[in-house]
């Protein structure tokens, strides 16, 4: 059976289940095969009209339809969640694949609420997923099968790239990142665009040169074989323009705001 085929339910239909449902639509997988349970009626329409997929207002629901479960609620949702699903296991006598994504909720923590030989998977995506170009970090419970493992990356290799864990601790670190950091880029592309603009350009004109050069130095960085440090020396004249934008950084310690905001995120992280 392709991977396309797959039936996935998500309970949970916020921004972070929108940007891998959009993604796995964009690679072809059925909207038919795609089951969304959400509790208000207009999450469930907007998700109706959107994707034209499945929806219920019953988590139960889930449990029968699917092969695969995201769970994208709040952390301090997930054990009702979790609680609900294992009796729905229980009398449907079926076991799907759980993936959680909710942040700070490990998979011993989450393996509590279901039966001892439950599959879990816990999985930290961002928002690129949404046109295939994301990075998810997973780590899998110590009783997960290969089989579980091998189909949870099949299936998310789909809108990205995986990255998978030995260890859970580290998952804080792949939310600073990946999970948080398209928020990174895009604040630097707006303060881009705000100096091109005082330079003279117009908004438009400012937004298309930064954005192709973002576009540009990120392929450039994900298909040379030099690394970021030897490509940025290549841009780099001695006392030329770049010379000087970058000896700015350096004056106001650049690195240093960047690993502020990163500890800050994975902190957060470890502790939801």
């Amino acid at each position: 059976m392709a991977i396309t085929n797959t039936k996935i339910a998500f309970i949970g239909g916020g921004n972070m289940a929108q940007a891998i449902l959009t993604g796995l639509l964009m690679a072809k997988f059925q909207p038919k095969n795609i089951l969304v349970c959400a509790p208000t009626a207009t999450t469930r329409e907007t998700l109706t009209s959107k994707f034209g997929l499945n929806v219920s207002e019953n988590n139960s629901a889930a449990v029968v339809f699917a092969e695969i479960i995201f769970i994208a609620v709040k952390p301090n949702i997930v054990s009702t969640v979790a609680t609900e699903l294992n009796v729905a296991m229980t009398h449907a006598a079926k076991q799907p694949l759980i993936i959680n994504l909710a942040a700070g909720v490990t998979t011993e923590q989450l393996q509590t609420h279901f039966e001892s030989n439950q599959r879990v998977i816990a999985a930290m995506p961002n928002l690129p997923s949404a046109v295939c170009k994301g990075l998810t970090g997973l780590v899998a419970a110590k009783n997960c099968d290969q089989l579980s493992i091998t189909l949870a990356d099949d299936v998310l290799t789909c809108i990205g790239k995986t990255l998978w864990l030995d260890d859970e601790s580290k998952m804080p670190a792949v939310v600073a990142i990946a999970g948080s950091a398209p928020a990174y880029f895009f604040l630097f592309l707006e303060a881009m665009i705000e100096s091109g603009q005082k330079l003279g350009l117009t908004y438009q004109q400012a937004e298309a040169a930064a954005m192709q050069s973002g576009i540009g130095a990120l392929t450039m960085a994900s298909t040379s074989a030099l690394s970021v440090v030897e490509l940025k020396e290549q841009v780099t004249s001695p006392n030329g323009t770049t010379h000087q934008a970058l000896a700015s950084f350096a004056d106001n310690n650049l690195k240093a705001v960047v690993d502020d905001a990163m500890q800050a995120a994975a902190k957060k992280a470890a502790n939801y």
